[in-house]
């Protein structure tokens, strides 16, 4: 990566910013020029977006686009047009944010990025949702579960959670309650199971509301308690302000307008900070107009009723900007339809002129017949008028006027010939025109073909390469793991080499302490390369090993030593598993060096968790440790190692004296993408 080119880009962002009067934090600025800080100026985007500031959201966007010019990241190229769909859906500007939705979702599926894809194409079901287009939201949501099904495998189960929430939504705003119901139990019962907190009081405020619906105001109230316990410990305004707007349909439900009141002035104050603040106190104001009619107070009500129109007005204006969008598609949708009308008329119309054609032939040829008959019939009633006449100027007649007769038949009949074959020409003229149509739409359509298979035979080559490609990448990733971890093993020998020259204990102590080091290290190099997964370790077989090995090392066996591994969190990326690895290293060789001397039954805990964030307890049965000696700035490699490690972790360590030494380190969950 070229350093130069990077920070002549970072100089770039960093004067528009100031442009914009919108100053990019300082801790940003010196995190490292990649795909990382790409994705920290788009969150911080979505920050401001939820909090109404969208000037400094879509800064921070437009930096993202422009740094990503040199990073070239797929992914963040489809997490900024995701980021783009919230700001405009936040907005109200629908068409685009589902624009940006759906394009994001075929940017993360063509590059498997599997999360992205599926959250993308569920937050179109939400944008139309959000308009009240109930059955385009349903369709999506359809999507999103069958994108599920298909990549099960390599998607939390959580999503499949979020989709039946959304299955649940879409059933209460068709007041089919009982089955939304159905859907937010099977919700929660994923939640809990997967210990998403977060989630599952989210998913149960949307439960709650179809209790409310239902009358079970009890059980309504109930559940708004206990989530709103929850927001105010997590400091979650947002939830705990939608809270107040269901507590507020529970009391006016049982008739309690004064408890009504009280919350919905607190669900207003909680409105203030957010970006649809608008929106929400309409809402509230709604609750305090019913609550005062409740209470008789008709001209409180009234105000409040008032205000809520005024606000309901002023969300709206944006709502018929895009309806006036929404008419001009559709006059461009009638308009081609109605081409369409004209070009079937047109059609029609050629039809039935062929077939009147037809219909005045026949009749034409019916006249003659029948004035030929009357002609006859004629010349048959002189001749019985005038039979006195003489036989020979009767049959002069007669035959003069058969001669006429004949004239006139043929004159009759060349006539119509004649027309008949006008009609018949305008007739093939037409059928050519439209032989002609056909051939060129077929020649047309034949070029697309030929066009289309080239494309397809392009992207099959594409595909055949990227595929190669990935699998050379892997194989060099896998030897690359390989060759660092024997280096490894290779500095590790030369460690034990140069103590056989050593005689200061404290020297050949250093020097294994450092061997254990490298071995913690060489440990996760070989895991690497010896499974699939090339980011990720097996942390429960990963300290397992490495403990073992430590205890091994200071003579203790597993038949006099009690050794407790509660390792919870299975999978870890490999940058959170090697300061981990090498803090759990240092802790348990202190534990073996100065834990059991006096300690006649030695025990040693090591546990791995997930609790909100990632949580690591260390915990031995020996005397303890001097706290005062622990607090201090100076002190041993091994403590300097495991600090460093903790605050480049991002965690917040504790070490205790609790019938020993006890070291407690907990990563919250909102530090560990950055410490990944």
């Amino acid at each position: 990566m070229n350093r130069l080119l990077i920070w002549a880009c970072i100089s770039l962002f960093v004067r528009t910013l100031w442009a914009q009067n919108v100053a990019v934090p300082d801790s940003l600025l010196r995190a490292p020029y990649d795909s990382l800080k790409i994705r920290s100026l788009a969150n911080l985007s979505q920050n401001f977006i939820f909090s109404g500031h969208f000037d400094k959201a879509n800064a921070y966007l437009q930096a993202a686009v422009k740094m990503n010019k040199t990073v070239r990241s797929k992914f963040c190229e489809a997490d900024i047009i995701s980021h783009y769909g919230l700001f405009y859906l936040h907005q109200h500007d629908t068409p685009k944010a589902v624009e940006h939705y759906l394009k994001a979702h075929e940017l993360f599926d063509r590059h498997a990025f599997y999360r992205g894809a599926f959250l993308s194409i569920h937050k179109v079901g939400y944008a139309y949702f959000n308009e009240h287009e109930f059955n385009q939201a349903e369709k999506y949501y359809q999507k999103a579960h069958q994108y599920y099904l298909a990549h099960a495998a390599k998607l939390p189960k959580n999503f499949l959670a979020y989709v039946l929430e959304s299955f649940a939504a879409v059933e209460g705003k068709r007041k089919n309650h009982e089955k939304a119901l159905v859907f937010n139990e099977r919700a929660l019962e994923i939640y809990k199971h997967e210990n998403d907190d977060e989630a599952y009081f989210s998913g149960m405020y949307n439960y709650a509301l179809k209790l409310a619906h239902l009358k079970r105001t009890d059980e309504a109230a109930a559940r708004f308690s206990e989530i709103a316990q929850y927001a105010k410990k997590a400091k979650d305004n947002y939830l705990e302000m939608y809270v107040q707007k269901g507590l507020c349909e529970v009391y006016l439900t049982i008739n309690n307008p004064d408890e009504a009141i009280k919350v919905a002035n607190y669900g207003i104050a909680l409105s203030k900070n957010q970006s649809e603040q608008k929106e929400h106190q309409k809402d509230f104001h709604q609750f305090l107009s019913r609550a005062y009619e409740q209470k008789k107070d008709f001209g409180q009500a009234l105000s409040y009723y008032r205000s809520a129109v005024a606000l309901n007005d002023s969300v709206r204006d944006n709502e018929k900007k895009k309806a006036i969008a929404k008419i001009e598609a559709e006059f461009q949708t009638k308009q081609a339809r109605e081409a369409a009308m004209i070009n079937a008329l047109n059609q029609r119309k050629i039809a039935e002129t062929q077939q009147r054609f037809q219909i005045e032939q026949t009749e034409y040829l019916a006249t003659l017949n029948a004035q030929k008959e009357k002609q006859l019939a004629f010349i048959k009633a002189q001749s019985e008028v005038e039979k006195t006449r003489s036989i020979a100027e009767i049959s002069t007649k007669y035959a003069t006027e058969q001669k006429e007769t004949k004239i006139q038949q043929l004159n009759s009949e060349n006539q119509s010939k004649t027309r008949q074959m006008q009609w018949l020409a305008a007739g093939m003229g037409v059928l050519a025109l439209l032989l002609g149509g056909m051939i060129f739409l077929y020649q047309k359509v034949q070029k697309q073909n030929i066009t289309l298979a080239t494309q397809r035979n392009q992207l099959t080559t594409q595909n055949q390469t990227i595929s190669e490609q990935s699998n050379k990448l892997e194989l060099m990733m896998k030897e690359l793991h390989h060759r660092v971890k024997n280096n490894l093993q290779i500095v590790s020998s030369l460690l034990n080499l140069q103590t056989y020259n050593l005689e200061d204990k404290k020297a050949v102590q250093a020097i294994r302490e450092g061997q254990q080091r490298i071995e913690a290290m060489s440990l996760i190099h070989q895991r690497l390369y010896q499974k699939e997964h090339l980011t990720t370790i097996d942390m429960r077989e990963y300290l397992s090993n490495l403990v073992e090995s430590i205890m091994k090392t200071y003579g203790h066996t597993p038949e006099d030593f009690d050794l407790t591994l509660d390792i919870q969190e299975r999978e870890l990326d490999v940058e959170l598993a090697m300061p981990i690895g090498l803090i759990v290293n240092e802790l348990v060789t202190n534990s073996f060096k100065y834990a059991y001397q006096s300690t006649h039954h030695p025990s040693l805990t090591v546990s791995l968790k997930n609790d909100n964030g990632i949580l690591l307890d260390v915990r031995d049965n020996g005397p303890g440790i001097d706290l005062t000696t622990w607090e201090s700035r100076k002190g041993s490699f091994g403590k300097k190692l495991i600090k460093s490690l903790s605050e480049q972790l991002g965690g917040e360590a504790q070490v205790q004296n609790d019938n020993g030494t006890w070291y407690h380190l907990h990563i919250p969950s909102t530090r560990l993408k950055t410490a990944a």
